[in-house]
């Protein structure tokens, strides 16, 4: 599905999920199964799931983001700057 504002987080979005993840890991950690992550933190337990067998096979790295989703563009420097000119 596409957005039309580009879609996907912004930068302080995906921090502050990545925060999410990481108290998520501290949970499990204590002991806590996804179900009580999931509450305790109002996400998904499907999101709790996922995390939980991230954590386990790669510990707190693994639920580091990832940066922003997504295709790089392949709109070449010289085309920016083309662009730019011709939209002023």
């Amino acid at each position: 599905m596409r957005y039309p504002d580009g879609g996907g987080l912004t930068a302080v979005e995906r921090a502050r999920r990545e925060r999410v993840r990481f108290q998520a890991a501290e949970m499990f950690a204590a002991g806590l199964k996804p179900p009580q992550v999931a509450r305790a933190l109002r996400v998904s337990r499907k999101s709790a799931y996922a995390w939980h067998v991230a954590w386990r096979e790669g510990g707190t790295d693994a639920l580091r983001s990832r940066g922003p989703g997504g295709v790089a563009s392949r709109m070449q420097q010289a085309w920016r700057a083309w662009l730019a000119g011709a939209l002023e």
